[in-house]
């Protein structure tokens, strides 16, 4: 199999079985761009061996580029073809090629904001929210952050039985790893509050749908349920957005932005990167040393402004003195 298409098609469908629709998502929006880029740019049946060149791999990334696509969903499909890219070459499919995707971008920039101060996360978690579903969504916000910037698919994806006493242990949706998370007073409130009361359904709290198809136990972990998450998450998100505004925050917000605090408040505290990746459930400390860069450089940018406003105070006296000396003599 040489044709792109149907070798990541294939792939697409391996990981749909595996219960990773989030990853088997991405894949098929990376094929969704090659299939747009090939039609425009190039012609006929798109080969493993024309795709995965130098030039080709740099010319899609242009042409990304000229349709504005921010740099981390360029990098994000060139991490997806170079994913692709592997699975080929250990199937010997193609021929390995050092350095392939040197030449173009596959890094992470944290130049976006995405965590609020300690102010700002506080103001949301005291805060009183009159209309029922802005008070729902500063809940399920608050709540993962309570529990440690849980990512918004585990915590809807909760089961009854993951919850022991006051521990939750789970499994990570994205990575597969056991997270064990002790459930503080304020979180358990909120477990109590949020609950799902229907007793055929599996999960721990009322996010996701409690209806026919997951009663009968094929919905959970299938594509339905992924799509059903989509779906409120996208809901979640929307709100979010208004729950900011009502509060005048200035800050756009995901579910995501309550992770990212959560992280930078500890690295704030002198948490080690290490414990902070172990609280969240990384595969490696360079994710979470990519949660933590705009932080640092925003600690950068305060530096840089500290250090000019200290040399100009230092030109100021020098000039003065100077101006004193002249009007001596």
């Amino acid at each position: 199999m040489n044709d792109l298409k149907k070798f990541m098609e294939t792939v697409i469908l391996r990981l749909e079985n595996e219960g990773r629709y989030g990853t088997a998502h991405v894949y098929q929006s990376t094929l969704n761009a090659i299939l747009r880029y090939w039609q425009i740019r190039q012609k006929g049946t798109i080969k493993l061996d024309k795709v995965f060149t130098p030039v080709l791999l740099q010319d899609f990334e242009r042409y990304l580029l000229e349709n504005m696509l921010s740099m981390n969903t360029v990098s994000t499909y060139m991490r997806m073809l170079r994913a692709i890219y592997h699975r080929a070459t250990k199937e010997k499919r193609i021929k390995w090629r050092q350095g392939l995707f040197d030449t173009v971008y596959t890094g992470v920039r944290a130049d976006t904001k995405r965590s609020l101060t300690a102010k700002h996360m506080g103001n949301i978690l005291v805060a009183q929210q009159s209309l029922p579903s802005l008070k729902e969504a500063q809940s399920w916000f608050t709540l993962l952050f309570l529990l440690r910037g849980m990512p918004f698919i585990d915590l809807a994806r909760l089961r009854k039985c993951d919850l022991y006493g006051d521990t939750l242990i789970y499994k990570r949706q994205k990575t597969g790893r056991i997270i064990t998370v002790n459930v503080t007073p304020e979180a358990m409130r909120l477990i109590k509050q949020l609950a799902n009361r229907n007793p055929q359904s599996p999960y721990l709290l009322s996010i996701l749908p409690s209806n026919s198809k997951l009663q009968n136990g094929n919905c959970f972990g299938s594509k339905e349920e992924y799509r059903l998450y989509q779906a409120i998450l996208r809901g979640f998100n929307r709100r979010l957005n208004e729950l900011s505004r009502r509060m005048n925050l200035g800050e756009k917000l995901s579910s995501y932005t309550a992770r990212h605090t959560w992280a930078t408040t500890a690295y704030q505290k002198k948490c080690a990167t290490g414990v902070i990746c172990n609280a969240l459930g990384h595969s490696s400390i360079k994710v979470t040393e990519t949660y933590l860069k705009a932080f640092e450089q925003k600690e950068i940018d305060r530096t840089n402004r500290m250090i000019i406003s200290y040399v100009k105070q230092e030109a100021e006296k020098a000039n003065k003195n100077r101006n004193i000396l002249f009007n001596t003599l």
